[in-house]
């Protein structure tokens, strides 16, 4: 076997998409690692990967890493000396540095279309298709900029807070393109380089990018079997003094675990004592498979706490609508509500207009996505339980992911082998905020159900493939 790659999840998602550039594989090996050099996600002087680790992480031969490290070597992109490895070349092209995104890219233009677990977005149906065009057909009476949004779905939105238990006032609340946007704009208001950002870990992939994107430095935070566990991020909070906290309590992205209610009002406490600016993310909140509802938001306990509620219509109806908010806590409302009218001077009306009569009718939309959503879930997780009986996972109550564990410490080694059976994967590791277990796939039951049988036959082959392929990726 050969040895394991430092930071798998790190090269995991630099090199995802590599075997979608044309060509023989060593060809399409280089044209990726030359591109992550002139972007500046590889910098002067990094050291690459030994041979024999990248090629057991891609699922191919050493003499195809090799090849490719020799054409790039010729070209002047690196080099290669004994006893201190290859690395990019000082006279590399420079560009400004990058990160490296963890966050899934669709496929390369011209790629074949793979089946693909990276993106969990609901699909839209010709029914939702209609109501979206009968939603926005009042939107084209103004020619006017919002910058905080709409007036009627900011009153509306603060409305629904209301009845949820949390006092809000139209002005309170901030209409964004999507969630992310929310997450980035609390993230470039609030941090500075050098800042701690507390998140749970695992977490959701846009948000540990953002934060990094700040400079922050990233404290995570361990979810367990019912979320992370109060104590564990007070003495941490205490401990690392984060300017950012970053929670999802309902349905955690990834792995659906819901807080309990009294581990709420106890964050919700501490959150006010020490005056903590806080992003809770509601965005997977509508989500339930049940009629039982989720405990109150951890603002409900603390109603002038500083935590930003987010919220989004992309999982519960369209993420094409790119319609978010922000709940905005008084103690940030004035900076965060400047940082949106900077951004963008306010977004499409269109959207707003569709989402504002949408939202009129939240709880059938919720009724909706769930008669959408749960036969998928079960269908996937009955799949999974007969043809991969040794991956372990607990069916979630809500939201729209299986967290997986596999019977191996290199999942982010199958997530390659999967990409030569047509199936895009993204290894758990990678939303990480720290380093964890690399036995974690995360697959969203978002998938159109009839592809769903495929999806997991290339799924066993992958699997089948890859334990078996040179003794590697066996049992642990």
């Amino acid at each position: 076997m050969s040895p394991a790659l430092p930071d798998a999840p790190r090269w995991t998602a630099l090199l995802r998409g590599w075997r979608d550039h044309p060509g023989p594989l060593h060809g399409r090996l280089q044209a990726q690692l030359r591109a992550a050099i002139e972007r500046g996600e590889l910098a002067p002087a990094e050291r690459l990967p030994a041979e024999r680790p990248l090629a057991a992480l891609l699922g191919v031969s050493r003499a195809t890493v090799v090849t490719a490290y020799d054409e790039l070597t010729a070209d002047g992109w690196l080099i290669r000396r004994v006893g201190s490895g290859t690395r990019v070349s000082a006279g590399a092209p420079r560009a400004a540095p990058l990160l490296t995104l963890r966050t899934p890219v669709g496929s390369a233009a011209g790629a074949a279309p793979d089946l693909d677990f990276t993106i969990a977005v609901p699909l839209l149906t010709d029914p939702q298709r209609e109501r979206l065009r009968r939603a926005s057909q009042h939107a084209f009476g103004e020619s006017v900029y919002h910058p905080h949004g709409l007036p009627e779905l900011r009153a509306l939105l603060a409305e629904l807070y209301t009845k949820d238990g949390l006092p809000t006032r139209a002005e309170q609340i901030v209409v964004t393109s999507g969630a992310q946007q929310a997450i980035a704009l609390s993230a470039a208001t609030l941090l500075r380089r050098g800042d701690v950002a507390l998140l749970e870990t695992p977490t959701y992939f846009g948000a540990i990018d953002v934060m990094r994107a700040a400079g922050a430095q990233l404290v995570g935070v361990p979810v367990e079997g019912s979320g992370l566990q109060p104590d564990t991020f007070m003495r941490l909070a205490t401990a690392h003094a984060p300017r950012l906290a970053f929670l999802t309590p309902t349905f955690q992205n990834p792995t659906g675990t819901v807080l309990p209610a009294r581990a709420r009002e106890r964050l919700a406490a501490f959150v006010q004592d020490r005056a903590l600016p806080t992003l809770e993310d509601d965005t997977l909140l509508d989500l339930g498979f049940t009629d039982e509802p989720p405990p109150p938001r951890i603002s409900v306990y603390a109603p002038q706490a500083p935590i930003i509620n987010v919220g989004s219509l992309s999982k519960l109806y369209w993420a094409g609508l790119r319609v978010g908010w922000m709940r905005l806590p008084p103690a940030l409302a004035a900076p965060l509500a400047q940082a949106k009218t900077l951004a963008d001077f306010g977004g499409s009306l269109m959207a707003q207009h569709a989402a504002l009569q949408l939202l009129a009718d939240l709880p059938g939309l919720r009724r909706e996505r769930r008669a959408a959503v749960t036969p998928a879930r079960d269908l996937l997780a009955g799949l999974l339980h007969a043809e991969l009986p040794e991956w372990h996972f607990e069916v979630p109550r809500g939201g729209q992911f299986l967290w997986v564990q596999l019977p191996t410490p290199d999942a982010s080694r199958l997530t390659h082998h999967a990409a030569a059976h047509g199936l895009r994967l993204f290894p758990g590791a990678s939303m990480g905020v720290s380093p964890l277990p690399d036995r974690y796939l995360r697959l969203p039951f978002t998938l159109d159900p009839a592809r769903l049988p495929e999806a997991v036959t290339r799924l066993k082959a992958a699997w089948v493939s890859f334990q078996s392929r040179d003794g590697q990726g066996g049992l642990a």
